[in-house]
């Protein structure tokens, strides 16, 4: 039996100095059946060019150039453009394993699964090289290989119970995305990944993750996540309150877990906020969400401790649930 086609899509915006990394890493892949997608979101610096180099150098290689859309829209076109039974996607500041298809495909085939996961290792800028080799990733990988149906992949998703939530460091049946209502990553919209996957679990019947860390996240200064509050990373919340009111229609055991996945994220945006008056509208939001949902996740047993233990706090003062907030940094 022949190896499936897989497409790899990969957003290009002003990455000159990381691209060569990533791509190379894909072309060096044990698993040879890909076509890889490098979408350029209207790159200002080099790297377009050197996108058309790669596709003159293995005709696997597809360049997509497009006027800047952001990071779901270059997706979005990519998966548009995407011809293989499976999606894989990389960012183009990251790099992968030489293994990295050949593991999460392996999984899937193992165990007849629609979603593979594996773990990351984080890696910093002049120290790239220290990863290959690396196993596991002691803070966020998952443990062996599990194998979850639905319901219980969503609770190890939203329980945060070693799986983040990334496109990445994931191998999709491509199937998912048109029976889950034909989904698309949210253009303009910060933390899509949030947006996104929970609903791509829901559409799953079965989920495997495995505990090598296969994907390697480089940690830059100047990358969203690692910047200051701005007020666009209000959508953050906006999306784990959308996925409550989906597990209350879909998956109604679920919504406590939602519950605590909304409760992390509205901490982990108070913790970025270093002027209360700068964002006194935002701040506000953030503290009455965490006062709305505090006491379903003091009594719930299966919520992380941390958890539980900024919702008992957040009792005592609101000048404390701001100190609380730097459990979630």
């Amino acid at each position: 039996m022949s190896e499936p086609l897989i497409s790899v899509i990969v957003p290009v915006y002003n990455v000159e100095k990381y691209i060569a990394a990533c791509v190379d890493s894909i072309l060096a892949q044990t698993y040879t059946n890909l076509e890889i997608l490098l979408v350029d979101d209207g790159s200002t610096d080099s790297s377009g060019a050197l996108c058309d180099e790669y596709a003159r150098r293995d005709v696997r290689v597809r360049v997509i150039h497009q006027e800047n859309g952001g990071l779901s829209d270059a997706r979005n076109t990519g998966m548009q453009s995407a011809q293989g039974t499976y999606f894989a996607f990389v960012d183009s500041d990251d790099f992968i394993a030489g293994d990295y298809i050949a593991y999460l495909y392996g999984m899937i085939e193992k165990h007849h699964a629609q979603i593979a996961v594996c773990g990351y290792q984080k890696v910093y800028p002049g120290d790239e090289n220290s990863c290959y080799g690396t196993q596991t990733d002691k803070h966020n990988s998952v443990n062996s290989e599990k194998v979850y149906r639905t319901e219980e992949g969503l609770r190890q998703l939203l329980y945060q119970r070693g799986m983040i939530t990334s496109a990445w460091g994931r191998l999709f049946d491509a199937s998912l995305f048109i029976q889950a209502d034909a989904i698309q990553f949210p253009v303009g919209k910060l933390h899509e990944d949030v947006a996104v996957m929970y609903k791509l679990f829901g559409a799953a019947d079965t989920i495997v993750c495995g505990g090598e860390a296969k994907y390697y996240y480089l940690q830059r200064a100047d990358s969203i996540v690692n910047q200051q509050f701005d007020r666009r990373r209000i959508d953050y919340i906006a999306f784990t309150g959308e996925c409550i009111q989906f597990m209350e229609e879909f998956y109604p055991s679920l919504r406590k877990a939602a519950v605590s996945r909304h409760f992390s994220a509205c901490f982990e945006l108070l913790s970025c906020i270093e002027n209360n008056n700068s964002y006194r509208i935002e701040y506000e939001q953030l503290v009455n969400e965490i006062k709305k949902y505090r006491h379903i996740v003091l009594w719930d047993a299966d919520a992380r401790l941390k958890n539980r233990l900024a919702a008992a706090g957040s009792y005592i003062s609101v000048t404390g649930i701001r100190k609380l907030s730097r459990l979630f940094r």
